[in-house]
């Protein structure tokens, strides 16, 4: 579904943060790219959605070269990102938080109508909290929110950059099931995550990077019983329950 061919990109004149990067993401599938801060995880994400133009190198959404595209352009051939940082609008509801999801579509309002009552039905957080102000939401609240808000435009792929991040145990747990949710859409999911354990356990396939290359693919749960990923990522090798 996604893929990365000798991908090179970076800002400005920092210089090239990812250095040929090759792997792909199948379609159907939830993939995550683990490592250190500063391996080029999130910089692969904006190469995809149009955030950041590839210095060289491709991204194929299928057999599409998207990468270069606007972001808008992008959004309009079924990708979209969720930010690492909450994105909502706090002072409007979470309906209409949702409901923006579509704004590019934004003249087709019984279209649009039509499917936000099927993701109500996806997410009933949405229904529950509809009339209330996304800035009365928990943190683990609002990733829903935004979750649902993806789906607006029944998209193809769905990029999530570091969902965990400042939630606790419990929001991470809901979270997962939202992700799941998510992918039982039919959504490809492509997502960064730092908490490794949380990210490869809900994985169907895991990529680690390192300076901005790929170090390694394979299946996520392959990844998490290999005793020197466990050391480099969890001080130790997870054990298969702990990985479970």
């Amino acid at each position: 579904m996604i893929t990365f061919m000798s991908l090179v990109a970076g800002y400005g004149r920092a210089g090239d943060i990812l250095r040929g990067v090759d792997f792909s993401a199948a379609e159907g599938s939830i993939t995550c790219v683990v490592g250190p801060n500063g391996a080029g995880k999130s910089t692969v994400l904006k190469a995809c959605s149009g955030l950041l133009r590839p210095r060289s190198g491709r991204v194929l959404l299928g057999d599409e070269e998207i990468g270069g595209l606007s972001p808008a352009q992008i959004l309009r051939r079924g990708v979209v990102q969720v930010p690492q940082h909450h994105g909502l609008f706090p002072a409007l509801t979470v309906r209409e938080n949702v409901l923006l999801g579509a704004y590019v579509n934004r003249r087709e309002r019984e279209r649009n109508r039509r499917r936000y009552e099927e993701i109500t039905g996806v997410f009933p957080l949405i229904a529950e909290r509809a009339g209330d102000r996304a800035a009365s939401l928990s943190g683990g609240q609002r990733r829903i929110v935004e979750f649902a808000r993806a789906l607006m435009l029944r998209p193809k792929v769905v990029l999530l950059d570091e969902p965990t991040l400042g939630l606790d145990p419990k929001a991470c747990a809901r979270l997962a099931d939202s992700i799941s949710t998510l992918n039982r859409e039919g959504v490809t999911v492509l997502m960064v995550e730092q908490n490794v354990r949380f990210g490869l356990t809900l994985a169907d396939d895991a990529v680690v990077m390192e300076g901005g290359r790929v170090l390694h693919t394979g299946p996520a749960d392959a990844l998490l019983a290999d005793p020197d990923m466990g050391r480099l990522f969890f001080g130790g090798a997870p054990s298969r329950r702990e990985a479970s």
